[in-house]
C-alpha cells in the first residue's frame, strides 16, 4: 500500500512553535494555562483568525513561519509512538511517501534529526497551505502509482478534503491541528485517535 503523511500536526508536534509565531507576530504576550491550551484544535488558519489576523495575510504569514521554523526545528518533536508507527510501515513494506506545506528544509531535518529519513520514498514540501490535492494528483502520477491502493494520513479538514477532491482514501488523526467532530464531519476512510491505531486501520484497508 502506499501510505502517504502530512507532517505539521500528524508526525510531529508544532503546535507550541505555531502557536508562539503566531502571537509574536501580533507583538501578543505569550500564552499560558487554559489560554494555550484552548487553542489546541485549531487548524493553523483558524486560530491565526481567532488570534486576530486578517484572512489576507495568511498566506504570507505561513510563508514566514515556515522559515522561521527552521532555527527551532531541532525542538520539535514526534508526536508519542509516530516514529515507531513510521518504521513498522515501512518494515511491512509500504511505501511510504509525505506530501507537506511545510519546507524541504524543515522536513529533512526534523527526519534525519528522528532517523526516520530512509523510510521515505518521497518528501513534497512547500505544497501550499490551502491546495494539496495537486500536490498528491502529482505524486501519485510521477510515481506511477495506483490511487486505489492509496492513503493519505492527516490532521486538517484540508488533508481530508485534498484526499477527497482525487479519490483518495483518507485517515485523519485526532491529535493535531483540528476538532475531533470537525474531521469526522467529513467522513474520512477512517478516523484514529492513536498513533498506533494507524496500524490496525492500514491493515484493515
Amino acid at each position: 500500500m502506499t501510505i502517504i503523511f502530512d507532517f505539521d500536526g500528524t508526525i510531529a508536534d508544532s503546535y507550541d512553535f505555531v502557536l508562539d509565531y503566531l502571537t509574536e507576530q501580533l507583538g501578543l504576550p505569550f500564552l499560558e494555562g487554559t489560554e494555550r491550551t484552548a487553542l489546541r484544535h485549531l487548524s493553523m488558519a483558524a486560530m491565526a483568525r481567532e488570534l486576530g489576523h486578517s484572512v489576507w495575510r495568511l498566506p504570507m504569514l505561513f510563508w514566514r513561519g515556515r522559515r522561521a521554523m527552521v532555527h527551532i526545528i531541532e525542538k520539535v518533536e514526534p508526536f508519542e509512538g509516530m516514529a515507531e508507527v513510521v518504521r513498522k510501515l515501512h518494515a511491512e513494506g509500504h511505501e511510504l511517501f509525505m506530501v507537506s506545506s511545510n519546507n524541504l528544509a524543515n522536513l529533512h531535518a526534523f527526519l534525519h534529526r528522528y532517523e526516520l529519513h530512509e523510510y521515505f520514498l518521497e518528501i513534497y514540501g512547500g505544497v501550499g497551505v490551502f491546495g494539496k490535492a495537486p500536490a498528491l494528483r502529482k505524486l501519485m502520477r510521477a510515481n506511477n502509482l495506483d490511487i486505489t491502493d492509496a492513503v493519505y494520513i492527516g490532521d486538517e479538514q484540508r488533508d481530508i478534503e485534498a484526499a477527497q477532491a482525487i479519490g483518495m482514501r483518507s485517515i485523519a488523526v485526532l491529535w493535531g491541528f483540528a476538532k475531533p467532530h470537525d474531521l469526522r464531519a467529513l467522513k474520512p476512510t477512517a478516523v484514529v485517535e492513536t498513533p498506533e491505531d494507524i496500524i490496525r486501520i492500514t491493515e484493515e484497508l
